[in-house]
């Protein structure tokens, strides 16, 4: 990555970070709306400062299976833990994502910028494909409570 593109992923982040989550995904095109303070504060480090996805490390992508129609994450949610832990996913514009998402507890999965919520039944898996349309950071969430899955960077 040079160092252009590292500081141009960097303020994309900070500024997806800086968004209101929810508050509409009519947000500066290519940039979803990020967590809310109490979703940040849910992956904020020990020293309470949320940690942008590039300062992370080491950065390594949720465990995928590569299937015909593309690739699958699945996701568990126990109590306010998720596994694989959160992680920033690359996906190619026009690539699919597959999510099978498995809560303990009833909720509402919300995929920014792919226009997604679905609910979701604890001890259900739920299963949602995203289509990478168009280049940004893009935060996959909850709401009861909010919890980040992983953010998603269409490139």
């Amino acid at each position: 990555m040079t160092l252009a593109r590292g500081a141009s992923y960097a303020a994309g982040a900070a500024l997806a970070l800086a968004v209101t989550a929810c508050g509409g995904d009519t947000a500066t095109p290519g940039v979803s709306p990020a967590a809310s303070s109490s979703t940040a504060a849910s992956t904020a480090s020990s020293s309470g400062a949320p940690t942008p996805p590039s300062a992370k490390s080491p950065t390594t992508p949720p465990p995928a299976k590569d299937t015909p129609a593309g690739r699958v994450i699945d996701v568990t949610i126990t109590g306010r833990k998720v596994t694989p832990a959160p992680t920033t996913v690359d996906l190619k514009v026009g690539e699919k994502l597959t999510l099978v998402v498995t809560s303990d507890h009833d909720d509402e999965l919300h995929a920014h910028g792919f226009d997604i919520e679905e609910k979701l039944k604890a001890g259900t898996p739920t299963t949602v494909t995203l289509t990478g349309a168009e280049a940004g950071l893009y935060e996959v969430e909850t709401h009861e409570p909010a919890l980040r899955l992983m953010m998603i960077a269409v490139r």
